[in-house]
């Protein structure tokens, strides 16, 4: 049980402006819990969850050296709802599993807060672990343009299908405690973020 920290839990859709509000709450001396660092560990060579991904989608997702071709595995998983739930359903114990686990250390060593950053902190239920959800939104075609520059390798009809696979905006409305507009410019984004980083520390205090 994490019962001393002071957890927050930040998502929000791909493109939509939230990993530079995690860049921010960095700078300004908060620890954030990168999920997407995490997932890239769990599935390292030899792992149970990468076990589980080649039986799933077959052996065709490794490289020659027994890593995971991530374009591969994402080709496959993102070509339907049912496969990316596939993948979700085996990535995501092992994720909340590790996540967990580095919260309780930070506990131990008498940290105050801890930001969980995850893309898919409802939708795996690590939601449950936090204080209060925080989601960065944009719009669809911002947020599209936005995947195009950051993901060179990215035509637009992949970019779609990536993005019509990750649930729309109002459903990160609905569940967040706050929502922050990542649309428009990045100063402006990033002001809203030096706010957060004030309103979590008030939080955490009180």
């Amino acid at each position: 049980m994490i019962e001393k920290l002071y957890v927050v839990g930040l998502t929000g859709p791909t493109g939509s402006g939230k990993s530079e509000v995690s860049r921010v709450l960095t700078e300004h001396g908060i620890p954030v819990i990168d999920t997407d660092m995490i997932a890239r560990k769990v599935v390292g060579p030899g792992t149970d969850c990468l076990k589980e991904l080649v039986r799933a989608f077959s052996d065709e997702i490794l490289n020659p050296d027994g890593t995971l071709n991530r374009r591969e595995l994402a080709n496959r998983a993102f070509s339907s709802p049912e496969k990316s739930s596939l993948l979700n359903s085996i990535t995501h114990p092992y994720i909340i599993e590790r996540t967990k686990s580095i919260l309780m250390n930070m506990e131990q060593a008498h940290e105050q807060v801890a930001v969980i950053d995850a893309p898919l902190l409802f939708e795996s239920g690590m939601d449950s672990v936090c204080d209060i959800t925080v989601a960065v939104v944009a719009p669809f075609e911002e947020r599209l343009q936005r995947i195009l520059k950051r993901d060179k390798g990215l035509d637009e009809k992949q970019a779609r299908s990536r993005m019509t696979a990750q649930n729309p905006e109002q459903y990160y409305k609905e569940r967040a405690t706050v929502v922050i507009n990542g649309g428009g410019d990045l100063d402006r984004l990033r002001e809203q973020a030096c706010r957060l980083a004030q309103d979590i520390r008030e939080w955490a205090h009180g």
